[in-house]
């Protein structure tokens, strides 16, 4: 099983190592130590981490407030604040990042691991039932699930049908429905398509009406999905 990427934003070095320290010995791959916002976004880029542990205080201009705004513009991803900092100015403005977590220094092995398991699987559960994440380059183009109307196969290349633009993707409909459309709110209804069950408005036996109007073959054999 591959090992969940940390990257640790820590400016403090003491704190840096025995951080990376005990990641490891938990089973987690530190993937990347950045003391300020600049090298913080370079090693996003780069690593592309599961999971950023932040420090609100940076070396530098930008504070860790800033870099998880930046984190929630562009990447997507979950990070926890590691801080000594627990006073309600501070606390406010880490809440209005909506963090995975908050870690006050000092911690131990235990509050490190529960945090992080805790973030994990917070956001899977999130991800998998607000949103989709379509690859775009080093960064991922996020797509709420009501809006993702149905997918179209034409050989290795996908195209995705939202309420406002067409995505397109080399891969063929299988991968798609295994790693993409894997929520439960997607269903196959033909060998080249899969549709948002929420999209559907009517249905015949050979056909699907969805609420944009748009008509999509119905399989005979994937008929029984619509049960």
């Amino acid at each position: 099983m591959r090992r969940k990427k940390i990257l640790i934003v820590e400016d403090q070095l003491i704190i840096t190592m025995d951080l990376e320290y005990m990641l490891e010995e938990l089973g987690y791959q530190v993937c990347g130590i950045s003391t300020t916002y600049e090298d913080a976004i370079a090693a996003i880029d780069s690593s592309q981490p599961d999971l950023i542990l932040i420090d609100i205080i940076l070396s530098g201009e930008k504070t860790g407030i800033d870099l998880a705004h930046e984190i929630n513009r562009t990447y997507h991803m979950p990070f926890i604040f590691l801080t000594s900092h627990a006073d309600r100015s501070t606390i406010e403005a880490a809440k209005s990042t909506k963090p995975a977590g908050y870690i006050v220094k000092p911690f131990n092995r235990n509050d490190v691991y529960a945090s992080i398991e805790i973030a994990f699987n917070h956001a899977e559960t999130k991800e998998e039932d607000q949103n989709i994440f379509l690859p775009d380059g080093k960064h991922k183009t996020k797509i709420p699930v009501d809006e993702m109307l149905y997918a179209h196969a034409e050989g290795n290349y996908t195209t995705f049908i939202t309420t406002s633009r067409k995505i397109v993707l080399r891969k063929c409909l299988k991968e798609v429905s295994e790693t993409i459309l894997n929520n439960k709110k997607f269903i196959r209804i033909h060998k080249s398509y899969l549709i948002n069950k929420d999209a559907i408005r009517a249905r015949s036996a050979s056909n699907i009406l969805l609420n944009n109007g748009e008509n999509l073959p119905l399989g005979r054999a994937y008929a029984g999905c619509l049960c």
